[in-house]
């Protein structure tokens, strides 16, 4: 692949990896999926961000919005060459973990954070999400700067560029808070290894340690929904701000 900076070792921003024209498309197919009730908007774990599934294949979205229709799947095939580019991997090695679309509403943010371990750099159950990719579906917006702190680097969306990264606790980054617009992104992790790869032992308390983190999470986003019925957004800090009539 081509047209890219590496700027890191770790860290490759590619321009141009989709067209704008297919990356509004994107956007306007899951709206329209969205209203027709065939995806939701879920709430995560990242403030005033939501996230769903990908359309399939095949889906008569894709043909009213003109793209074709395996578009998908041949993105998540580009995904995966341009994850195995930064870390010198082959096409093969790499294996899915996640691979989502997310929207940012306005006062959305994301503190930093390390995608496969802890703050401490202890690993846990997202060990496997070793490396992540963002693929930026817009730009009318204001903030939402991907910033790694560790690395001194920080990346303005534009619309169709990917950033492709290794997830670990050397690019600890964070999002900062979107002020106006919104922000729509194609979020992926990956892994070099075959869950099978791992001991049994190991996966059952991933498994167990992902239970509790759920429940805890989710007393934190009632709380944030509570906030929000209420007429308040919360800031970084956790701060309590008055929403604006829009929003």
């Amino acid at each position: 692949m081509s047209n890219y900076t590496r700027l890191t070792q770790d860290i490759l921003l590619y321009e141009n990896f989709l067209t704008k024209e297919e990356s509004q498309a994107i956007i306007d197919v899951m709206e329209a999926q969205v209203k027709n009730e065939k995806l939701s908007w879920t709430p995560i774990t990242f403030y005033e961000s939501y996230s769903s599934v990908l359309p399939q294949d095949g889906d008569e979205e894709l043909e009213q919005f003109g793209l074709p229709s395996d578009f998908f799947s041949v993105l998540q095939n580009r995904i995966v060459e341009a994850v195995a580019e930064v870390h010198g991997k082959q096409f093969s090695d790499i294996h899915k973990i996640g691979f989502h679309a997310q929207k940012w509403e306005p006062g959305a943010f994301a503190k930093e954070h390390s995608d496969n371990t802890d703050l401490e750099g202890n690993t846990g159950p997202f060990e496997r999400s070793r490396y992540a990719a963002f693929l930026y579906l817009n730009d009318e917006f204001e903030g939402g700067l991907l910033k790694f702190n560790k690395q001194d680097e920080l990346i303005y969306p534009k619309t169709g560029s990917l950033a492709a990264f290794a997830g670990g606790f050397d690019n600890t980054h964070e999002v900062t808070m979107i002020t106006s617009g919104i922000r729509y992104t194609l979020g992926s992790f990956w892994d070099d290894r075959d869950q099978s790869a791992y001991p049994q032992e190991t996966i059952d308390a991933w498994d167990a340690e992902m239970k509790r983190i759920r429940e805890e999470q989710e007393v934190i986003k009632a709380g944030w929904q509570d906030a929000l019925k209420e007429g308040y957004k919360l800031d970084p800090d956790g701060n309590k701000y008055k929403m604006e009539e829009n929003e």
